[in-house]
C-alpha cells in the first residue's frame, strides 16, 4: 500500500470562539466603534484588504487565499500562491523566472524545476484548458497573468473612510460625505448601532449555550471527517510504529524495527508522558502490537534471525522477561474480549493454502481452525478481528483475479461466525488492500486502515450489520497497516503514520556520493521511477496531490528545468525510454487496472500494451527496442513476462516468484528479485537467459522489504547494482556477475533510496532519495458511528 501521509492538527478554538470570551471581545470592539459616534473626539481606521477578481474566482493577496464562485477556498500550496500573488500585482507585466524566484524564495536557493513545477500546480488549481488560460508562458523571459483583472477592497475597509462610516452602515444609514458629520449625530442612528450590536452579543450567547464543550471537543477537524476529532502526536522520531493503547487509555505501546531503530517494544503512560524500553536492543523486527483487555499485559508479534517465523510474545505492561505463547503467526493477531484466545492467519506453504486460527493464550496447545482458503483462490488481508461479543471475526478477503479486466481493488471486508462458519460481505466496496481492524466496543461497526483505488491509505469507518461506509479521515498522507488501537470507551484511537519524500540526485559513476547533487526538490520527484533519455533528459514520476504524473528533466542555459509531460487524473509510475528515445513505455491505472501503455517522447499518441487480470508495473526493454520485460501480478503471485514492443501476447518468463526485471546491456539475461518470505527464507537476485528462461546465477544479500526494487546492470554489464536498506540509511551494493561478496557501492549516511539507475550514456549514477518517517498520533473524540 502506498503509505504517504499528512497530519491535521491544531489549537481548539474552546470557549474564545464561541463562548464570553469572545462576546466580552466584541463588546469592547464595539464600545470603541461607537466612541466617535457619542463624542467625536478621535476617528480611527480599518485596514485595507486587497481582493483580485478574475474568471470565478477571488484571491485575498493580503492572506494569501484563493476562493472560487462558490466562496469555497481553492486547495493549492502555499507557494503557488505566492507566486499568483506576484503575478496579478504585475498588471499584465511580463514577471521574469528570476524575478519570480527573488520573491518568492527570498531566503532560500531554488532550481527553475520547482518553478515550473509550482506554475504547472497553480494552472491546475485554477483550471486551466485550451479554452480558459490565465498564466502565459513567454519563451526566453517568464510569465505573465492574461486574465482581466479587477482591484477590489473589503467592504468597510477603505484607508479614507473613518470608522464612524462602519457604525452608519450598521446602523441602516450611507451618509455621502462622513468626514463632515456634526458632533450630535442622529439618535436614531446611535440606537440603530447599539441595537445590531446587542442583537450579535446575543446570538453569539445562545451559540454559546448550545455548544459548550471541551476544547478539544470542538476543534473543527480541517480533513472533514468528524466535528470535534483532534490527531495529537505521540511520537516524533519517525522511527515508531505499530501502535496500541490500553483499554482504559492509561498506556501506549509502540515499536522501533531493527532496521530503523533498536528493535525494541516502549510503553508510554499517558497521564506523566513517561516512555519506558520493555526489551533489549537486539536484531529483532517488531509486528502487530496489542494490549490484553485487562491492560495487564501487551502482546506483540516478533522475528529474529533465529526465529525466522513470526511468534507472539507477552510481556507485563510496566516491563519483565518476555513469553513466547504462539508460532507460526502470520502478519496480525487480535485477543479475544475475555483474553484468554488470540485469532490469526497461519499459511501452509506446501499447500498453498492460509487458514484463521482461534489458539488458546494458556500454553494448552488448543487449537481452532475456523475457515481454510486456497491461496490461489482467495487472499486473505488484514487481521481476523473478534467483535466485542467474541462470537463473530472481521477479516478482509480478495477474490483471485477474474478472465476480465479489472482494477486491483479487489479485497472485501467480510464477517465469519465462529460456531457455524458461516461467511457475510459486510459491504460491496472493494480496496486494494486493508491493514489494521478493530471492532468498535459497542459492535456498532468495524474500523479499519484501506486504500481504496487511486487512493493512499485512511481510515475507514463500516457500521455492522448494515455496512454503511464513512471515511473517517481523508488527509492527503497516509496510515500505516500495522498500528491501531481503541478504547474502551470508543472516544480515542491510536494510529500510525506514515511520511514519504523524495528528491533526485546525481552521484559520480563510481557511487562516490561527497559530490553528489540534488537536481529537484519537490516532495517525491522519482519516487516511483525514472528513466534517462539519449539527449542527457530524465523522465521522472512527481506527485501532485493524488495523482502522480511524468516530467521531463533538461538543463537549460546552464539551469535545470522541469516540466510536465503528462497532466491528467491517473497516477502514472515505472517510465523505461526506448534505446532511440522515441518512445515512453510506463505502467498507469488510466484503463482501469494497473497495466503498461506505450507514448511518444512528447507525451502524444498514448496507446494501452497490456491486459487481463494482472497488475503490470516494473517495464523494461531490451537493448535492441524489440521487446518489453515486466513484472505482472495475478492470482496473488509475481510473474516476470516478455511483450514484443509493437504489442501481442505476453509469455511468461519465469514460473517462481519474482518481480523488478533488468535487461543486461547485451539484451541476452534478466535480472529479477525473489522477494523472499522471512529471515529462513530471504529475498535474492536471480539471473535469467531471456531466450530459454533458465535461471543461471542466484545472488543473496539484499533486505527484507515491503517492495523491491530492480536490480541495475553496470553499464559494461558485468555486475548488478542493488539496494539495501540498512541502519542508518539506504546504500546500493555491488554484486560481480563472476560471484564473490558483494560490495558497499554508496557511502549515504541518512534517507531512503527509492530508485537508481545509470544514465544512458553510462557517464551519470542517478538516484530518488528521500525520507521515510513513521510515527504514532492519538485522534482523540473518535465517534464514527
Amino acid at each position: 500500500m502506498t503509505r504517504d501521509w499528512t497530519i491535521v492538527a491544531g489549537k481548539s478554538f474552546g470557549r474564545s470562539c464561541f463562548g464570553f470570551d469572545f462576546s466580552f471581545s466584541f463588546l469592547c470592539y464595539s464600545v470603541n466603534l461607537l466612541k466617535p459616534i457619542a463624542s467625536q473626539s478621535r476617528i480611527k481606521y480599518l485596514p485595507v484588504v486587497n481582493f483580485y477578481e478574475f474568471g470565478e474566482f477571488r484571491f485575498d493577496a493580503d492572506g494569501c487565499v484563493l476562493f472560487d464562485g462558490a466562496d469555497k477556498v481553492v486547495n493549492a500550496t502555499p507557494k503557488a500562491l505566492k507566486i499568483l500573488s506576484v503575478l496579478v500585482e504585475s498588471d499584465g507585466r511580463v514577471c521574469s523566472k528570476d524575478e519570480i524566484i527573488s520573491r518568492v524564495w527570498s531566503d532560500s536557493f531554488v532550481e527553475e524545476a520547482n518553478l515550473s513545477y509550482n506554475i504547472f500546480y497553480l494552472r491546475r488549481a485554477l483550471g486551466e484548458s485550451p479554452d480558459l488560460k490565465f498564466i502565459e508562458t513567454v519563451p526566453k523571459r517568464g510569465y505573465r497573468f492574461v486574465a482581466p483583472v479587477v482591484r477590489t477592497e473589503d467592504k468597510g475597509s477603505n484607508p479614507t473612510v473613518p470608522a464612524v462610516e462602519t457604525a452608519a452602515a450598521v446602523a441602516g444609514t450611507s451618509p455621502a460625505e462622513p468626514q463632515r458629520q456634526p458632533r450630535a449625530l442622529n439618535r436614531k442612528l446611535m440606537i440603530g448601532a447599539l441595537t445590531a450590536v446587542l442583537l450579535v452579543l446575543a446570538t453569539t450567547a445562545f451559540v454559546w449555550l448550545k455548544s459548550q464543550k471541551t476544547g478539544e471537543q470542538i476543534q473543527a477537524d480541517k480533513s472533514g471527517n468528524q466535528d470535534g476529532m483532534s490527531i495529537v502526536r505521540v511520537t516524533s522520531g519517525g522511527t515508531f510504529g505499530t501502535s496500541a493503547i490500553s483499554p482504559d487509555g492509561k498506556f501506549i505501546a509502540y515499536s522501533q524495527n531493527y532496521q530503523v531503530g533498536k528493535g525494541t517494544l516502549y510503553v508510554r503512560q499517558t497521564d506523566t508522558n513517561t516512555e519506558v524500553q520493555l526489551l533489549e536492543s537486539a536484531d529483532r523486527d517488531i509486528g502487530r502490537v496489542a494490549f490484553s483487555p485487562d491492560g495487564k499485559h501487551i502482546y506483540y508479534l516478533a522475528t529474529d534471525p533465529s526465529n525466522p517465523l513470526a511468534a507472539l510474545y507477552r510481556i507485563p505492561v510496566l516491563g519483565g522477561q518476555p513469553t513466547r505463547i504462539l508460532d507460526d503467526v502470520l502478519y496480525y493477531f487480535t485477543i479475544s474480549p475475555d483474553g484468554n484466545r488470540a485469532a490469526f492467519f497461519r499459511a501452509d506453504r506446501e499447500r498453498k493454502q492460509t487458514s484463521i486460527i482461534i489458539a488458546a493464550l494458556d500454553g494448552s496447545g488448543s487449537e481452532q481452525t475456523v475457515v481454510t482458503f486456497i491461496d490461489d483462490e482467495k487472499s486473505v488481508d488484514s487481521v481476523p478481528a473478534f467483535s466485542p461479543d467474541g462470537k463473530r471475526l472481521a477479516f478482509g478477503l480478495a477474490n483471485a483475479p477474474t478472465d476480465s479486466d479489472q482494477s486491483p481493488a479487489r479485497v472485501g471486508v467480510f464477517t465469519i461466525e465462529i460456531d457455524t462458519g458461516e461467511i457475510t460481505r459486510l459491504t460491496e466496496e472493494n480496496w486494494r488492500g486493508i491493514g489494521m481492524m478493530h471492532w468498535m466496543p459497542d459492535a456498532s461497526g468495524v474500523v479499519f486502515v484501506g486504500a481504496q483505488a487511486r487512493n493512499i491509505n485512511q481510515i475507514y469507518f463500516l457500521s455492522y450489520p448494515d455496512g454503511e461506509l464513512r471515511p473517517v479521515t481523508k488527509e492527503l498522507g497516509g496510515y500505516g497497516n500495522y498500528g491501531m488501537g481503541i478504547t474502551a470507551d470508543g472516544t480515542t484511537m491510536i494510529a500510525d503514520v506514515w511520511e514519504f519524500s523524495s528528491q533526485m540526485w546525481e552521484v559520480g559513476v563510481d557511487g562516490k556520493t561527497q559530490d553528489s547533487v540534488q537536481l529537484t526538490v519537490n516532495d517525491f520527484d522519482g519516487g516511483r521511477g525514472f528513466t534517462s533519455m539519449p539527449d542527457g533528459q530524465i523522465v521522472y514520476t512527481t506527485r501532485t496531490g493524488s495523482d502522480f504524473d511524468l516530467w521531463t528533466l533538461r538543463d537549460s542555459r546552464g539551469r535545470r528545468e522541469g516540466k510536465p509531460l503528462t497532466s491528467d487524473s491517473f497516477a502514472e509510475r515505472d517510465p523505461v525510454a526506448t534505446p532511440d528515445g522515441k518512445y515512453l513505455v510506463f505502467s498507469s491505472d488510466r484503463a482501469g487496472g494497473q497495466h503498461l501503455f506505450r507514448m511518444d517522447a512528447n507525451g502524444d499518441n498514448v496507446s494501452q500494451l497490456t491486459f487481463g487480470p494482472g497488475i503490470d508495473v516494473a517495464p523494461d526493454i531490451s537493448p535492441d527496442g524489440k521487446w518489453i520485460v515486466y513484472n505482472s501480478n495475478a492470482n496473488n503471485r509475481n510473474r516476470i513476462w516478455k511483450l514484443p514492443f509493437e504489442g501481442g501476447t505476453p509469455v511468461q518468463l519465469t514460473d517462481f516468484d519474482s518481480m523488478a526485471p533488468s535487461f543486461s546491456p547485451d539484451g541476452t539475461l534478466v535480472a529479477c528479485t525473489y522477494p523472499g518470505n522471512s529471515f529462513a527464507d530471504p529475498p535474492r537476485v536471480d539471473v535469467v537467459s531471456f531466450d530459454n528462461r533458465d535461471t543461471v546465477k542466484s545472488f543473496t544479500g539484499l533486505t527484507i522489504e515491503w517492495n523491491y526494487r530492480g536490480a541495475r546492470w553496470t553499464p559494461t554489464g558485468d555486475a548488478l547494482i542493488y539496494q539495501r536498506n540498512d541502519k542508518p540509511a539506504s546504500n546500493l551494493w555491488k554484486q560481480s556477475l563472476s560471484g564473490g561478496e558483494p560490495k558497499q557501492f554508496t557511502d549515504f549516511t541518512s534517507q531512503r533510496i527509492y530508485y537508481h539507475g545509470f544514465s544512458r550514456d553510462g557517464s551519470r549514477l542517478l538516484v530518488s532519495r528521500g525520507d521515510v518517517k513513521v510515527n504514532v498520533v492519538l485522534l482523540k473524540n473518535f465517534k464514527p458511528s
